[in-house]
């Protein structure tokens, strides 16, 4: 007992920062915001002003070290809400987004046996309990796809690009975070959100494109970098290809397309409740998951390549796309 307390404890001092869902059912994809070209233009100034600063601290030069000043002070732009410039922009209300109330979303009959981040007592208090929507490209996405981009997605980089381990290993590891502080189990909001998991393996790609030193890791013709590079002992971007995201958002990172799978059998039933009380209430349009399983599969597309250091040959869209709906997620047989 005093194990679960003290696990309670954790998730909910970790909820602002890790979990959070997002709600892609309650509105029309028409009342979101498209912030596609304000978004592009916050990153390509943000990372102006990185470069700018580190060329006044000294520049860059050949070194790994160099590389992980760059990689940290562009942390300033590119991370949570917390310290993330960007992200925190459109949190704010910086930029136009789209927030449903937890008590108006498809999460508001959520219980602390369904999720206790979600369920617990004045969740709905907090306006991070359902992140935004924001509209990039043709994709509507939670602010907290662009979070786990940032976040995880530069931990993927590091250990893959940087350490040089084996890819599947470290889409292991973030599954095993996703089911645990990052959201899919009772003690975080029981959500299991394999679009989290696209976003972070779509970030562990934005993050190799800024220097783009090694290839794409769905091949060459993917690659979009370098966003900047180091020249004559200063940082330069590069103004052929500045930062576009809609590169990595896709309909794999969209909740009502990639579904998500539900930490109990109990929070599954609750949420396809749910979904069957909107369909009663909005006859004019489809509430399923997912809600477009031929633009799904065309999403997926760019996802089935082989992991080459991979023994059994498994593709990258086995560990990222969740073609099975809205579902209980297994601990142990998921993948």
């Amino acid at each position: 007992m005093k194990n679960i307390f003290a696990a309670i404890l954790l998730l909910s001092s970790l909820a602002p920062a890790w979990a959070a869902e997002a709600d892609h059912f309650s509105l029309p994809e028409g009342r979101i915001a498209d912030i596609t070209a304000e978004v592009n233009k916050l990153a390509d100034q943000g990372l102006g002003r990185a470069i700018e600063d580190l060329n006044v601290a000294g520049g860059c030069d050949d070194s790994r070290k160099s590389e992980e000043l760059l990689y940290e002070r562009l942390t300033d732009v590119f991370s949570n809400h917390k310290k993330g410039q960007l992200v925190n922009a459109i949190i704010s209300g910086d930029l136009p987004r789209t927030v449903i109330p937890l008590k108006e979303s498809i999460y508001s009959e959520w219980s602390i046996w369904n999720g206790f981040l979600l369920g617990r007592r004045g969740a709905a208090k907090s306006p991070l309990a359902l992140f935004p929507l924001i509209k990039i490209g043709n994709t509507v996405i939670g602010v907290d796809k662009l979070e786990h981009m940032f976040g995880m997605g530069r931990v993927y980089f590091k250990k893959h690009y940087l350490e040089e381990r084996p890819l599947v290993p470290v889409l292991k590891n973030g599954i095993f975070k996703e089911k645990t502080f990052l959201g899919g189990n009772m003690l975080a909001t029981g959500v299991f959100s394999y679009a989290d998991l696209a976003a972070n393996f779509n970030g562990m790609r934005f993050w190799n494109h800024m220097l783009q030193k090694r290839d794409d890791v769905l091949g060459p013709q993917h690659n979009a970098g370098p966003y900047l590079s180091c020249r004559e002992g200063k940082w330069v971007k590069n103004e052929e290809r500045p930062i576009d995201f809609r590169t990595y958002i896709d309909p794999t990172m969209q909740e009502s397309m990639n579904c998500s799978k539900f930490a109990t059998a109990a929070g599954a039933r609750k949420f396809q409740e749910g979904m069957k009380a909107l369909q009663s209430a909005n006859k004019d349009r489809a509430v399923a998951c997912p809600e477009d399983p031929a633009l799904l599969e065309r999403a997926a597309k760019k996802y089935e390549v082989v992991i080459a250091d991979d023994s059994r040959g498994s593709k990258v869209d086995h560990w990222i796309i969740n073609r099975e709906g809205n579902t209980q997620v297994s601990y142990f047989n998921e993948f």
